[in-house]
């Protein structure tokens, strides 16, 4: 039994300083489209537009990666004075989205700490379900799936994936974040899936927002 708790004592610390490690580790960034300038749309395309148009007239729209990210660089230089910035160097904030998990996207924010590079992200991913009287309720989730099978998913410290509850140490960062995007958002809610019944899908490398009923 003691030789038994110490094998366990020793796998549980180095289990623990692995994900403390990895924790420190920026997570790879490559995958993202946009993200590098080179990458980036010559001509690109206003987000908030996008949506106004599709919540006003109905119809469906997909948003790429590219296009998101290369908003998302653009506009953040505008933007970012004053927030976020504190003590360390921003790089930049970008979007990732994948069809695990039923289709998620993760938020990710990349910067510098004293010359060494760091990111954090959360995931988001959208469910709506039809009511009994034919309409629809969306819920937002902070998750990315279950860790272990067993913990949801908030997102990641560095490469290491972390449970929805230690992303109390980044919400600052993110409700900062959220600030500085908040028309966007308050159309996302209140015109596409509130007012116009429309669903906001996350697959490999867009976001589509279509209005097709259930």
């Amino acid at each position: 039994m003691k030789r038994f708790f110490i094998l366990f004592t020793l796998a549980f610390v180095g289990a623990l300083g692995f994900g403390i490690y990895q924790s420190f580790q920026s997570q790879n960034l490559d995958d993202i489209a946009g993200r590098k300038e080179e990458d980036r749309q010559r001509n690109p395309s206003s987000v908030p537009k996008l949506i106004e148009l599709a919540a006003k007239t109905r119809n469906g729209v997909t948003i790429t990666e590219r296009q998101i990210n290369t908003w998302l660089a653009n506009t953040l230089k505008a933007r970012q004075e004053g927030l976020l910035a504190d003590h360390v160097e921003m790089k930049g904030v970008w979007v990732r989205f994948d069809e695990e998990d039923g289709g998620r996207a993760e938020i990710i924010i990349e910067r510098e700490i004293k010359g060494y590079p760091q990111t954090v992200s959360m995931f988001v991913r959208i469910e709506r379900k039809k009511k009994e009287d034919g309409t629809f309720t969306t819920y937002v989730h902070k998750d990315g799936g279950r860790l272990w099978g067993l913990l949801a998913v908030g997102g990641r410290f560095g490469q290491a994936r972390v449970p929805q509850g230690f992303l109390f140490f980044t919400q600052d960062a993110f409700a900062a974040l959220g600030e500085l995007f908040e028309q966007e958002l308050a159309w996302m809610q209140d015109e596409i899936t509130s007012r116009g019944g429309g669903r906001i899908l996350f697959e490999d490398g867009q976001m589509r927002i279509d209005f097709q009923k259930d």
